[in-house]
Formats: C-alpha cells, sequence, structure tokens
C-alpha cells in the first residue's frame, strides 16, 4: 500500500517535522561509562529489580505473536511523541529514543516529535491541531502495524481527572483508526529529580490506557531512570536526555516491546 511521507501533519512550524526512518545501520555504540553508571545505580537502588523478574500486570492486553509481527525488521511504525520523541538535548536536538530504536530494530517509520506537547497541552503552539489526538488523526493515511505513542510530562498543568479521560479517548481512536495495529503506550521518562514530580501524570496516563485496553510501559514505576545514573544520562538543562541517554531509553523501550512479545509462559519483564 502506498503511504505518505509527509505524515499529513498539522501547520506546524517547519523545525518540528514529520521524519521517515529507515534501517541504516547496526546497533551504535553506547558509552559505557555512562551504562556502567546506570547499572550501578539499578544495583544500589533496586536490588530486587535488577536481579529478578517483575510481572507486569498489562502484559497480557495484546496477543504475543501480535508484537512479534508488530516489532519485527521492516515493520511500519508510527512514534508520536513530545520533546523525547524529537530529541530535544541530544546533539543538534534531533536524534531521540525514536530515531534510535528505528534504527537498531530496522522499521520503516514515520516519527512524529514535537516539543511542549502531550495529550492535552499544546505547549507553545497554542493549537488543538498539535495536541496526541490531533496528530495521530493527521496520520490516518499510514496503515501500520505498530503504534507508539510516548510522553504526557508535559501535561503538569491538567486534571488528573481530564488527563486520563483525555488519554483514553485518545487511545480508543487510534484504536478505531488502526484496529489491526499493536498500540502501545509510553509515559514520562525524565531523568531525576524531574521524574519525581510526574508520578501524578504517570497514573492517569496507566488509568486512561488500561481503560482503553492500551498496553501502558510505566519507566516511571520501572524506574528506568535513578538518582545514581540520571546524571549520566541528562541533557545539560536537567529536563532531557544527552545522546547516551537516548539510546539508553531506547534500549529500554526495545526491551519492553520484546518482552510483551515473549510467550505467555515466560516471565515477562517490563
Amino acid at each position: 500500500m502506498a503511504r505518505r511521507t509527509d505524515g499529513g501533519r498539522p501547520d506546524v512550524p517547519r523545525s518540528f517535522p514529520t521524519r521517515r526512518f529507515r534501517n541504516r545501520r547496526t546497533l551504535p555504540m553506547v558509552a559505557l561509562g555512562a551504562m556502567a553508571v546506570g547499572t550501578a545505580g539499578l544495583l544500589v537502588m533496586l536490588p530486587a529489580v535488577s536481579n529478578a523478574c517483575q510481572v507486569a500486570p498489562d502484559t497480557a492486553l495484546v496477543p504475543a505473536d501480535r508484537v512479534r509481527d508488530a516489532i519485527a525488521p521492516g515493520s511500519d511504525v508510527l512514534i508520536v511523541g513530545d520533546s523525547y520523541t524529537k530529541g530535544s538535548g541530544s546533539t543538534r536536538s534531533e536524534h531521540g529514543w525514536a530515531q534510535d530504536i528505528v534504527t537498531d530494530l530496522g522499521w520503516d517509520a514515520t516519527v512524529d516529535g514535537l516539543g511542549g506537547t502531550g495529550y492535552v497541552n499544546t505547549g507553545t503552539y497554542g493549537s488543538s491541531r498539535v495536541t496526541f489526538s490531533a496528530r495521530i488523526a493527521a496520520h490516518r493515511d499510514l496503515d501500520p502495524e505498530l503504534v507508539l505513542v510516548q510522553g504526557s510530562q508535559n501535561d503538569w498543568l491538567v486534571g488528573t481527572d481530564q488527563l486520563r479521560t483525555t488519554v483514553e479517548s485518545t487511545l480508543r481512536e487510534a484504536e478505531r483508526q488502526w484496529p489491526d495495529a499493536v498500540i502501545v503506550a509510553i509515559g514520562p521518562s525524565a531523568p531525576q529529580p524531574r521524574a519525581e514530580a510526574t508520578g501524578g501524570i504517570s497514573s492517569a496516563v496507566a488509568a486512561g490506557a488500561k481503560a482503553a485496553g492500551v498496553t501502558y510501559i510505566d519507566p516511571l514505576e520501572r524506574q528506568w531512570f535513578t538518582t545514581m545514573n540520571s546524571p549520566g544520562f541528562a541533557a545539560s538543562d536537567g529536563q532531557h536526555l544527552n545522546d547516551v541517554g537516548y539510546q539508553y531509553l531506547a534500549d529500554k523501550v526495545a526491551d519492553a516491546l520484546d518482552d510483551l512479545a515473549a510467550p505467555s509462559d515466560e516471565p515477562q519483564c517490563l
């Protein structure tokens, strides 16, 4: 099926283009020093997580075989998110976790990252056309096998009930638009100490995703970013991630998707 490469994006500044990615290289090198710090942080702060598999309650929402097909190399993937998907804080602020995971897993992907936005928040644009729901609708001509909706940490001024309701309606719309696609929501993934301020947001997004029947990957609950590893992964502003941090986040999301694709009789560690 012919697919649009412009993504049908709303009228937003050209500095935030929808980008198409194909597999271009093998797994990139990750700075071992920073990763060592991250590992140490997990071992010190989270011995249970680092030594044992935790079974997430939402892993059975999508059959494992569907996930395996959706994440296979060459799959058509749509990623919609905020500045983390765009790559703010990285080299030239244009290479985030989304670009890394697309390259690493060999997807044929459309990446739509727009800084400051969320399920409700419109950032500095002041237009509902930049919310996740509107941008998902703008990609209606695509035919993705996997849809990843990342973020919501920008929705900090929104009441939890409104956020939960909006998350549910947004993800339900994605399901209606692409009934054969695997839809996965990914929550706030800020480094510490900002991560601690996103607890209410993450809980609201989790509730909305559950109501919509969509699998939710929760970086905050799984403590991907700790007080020990965050200094090595945070950008200079302390709000975003650096190149190593985005690769780390990409690896974590890829691992979570692999776990969702594991046979149901195997432990799944998200």
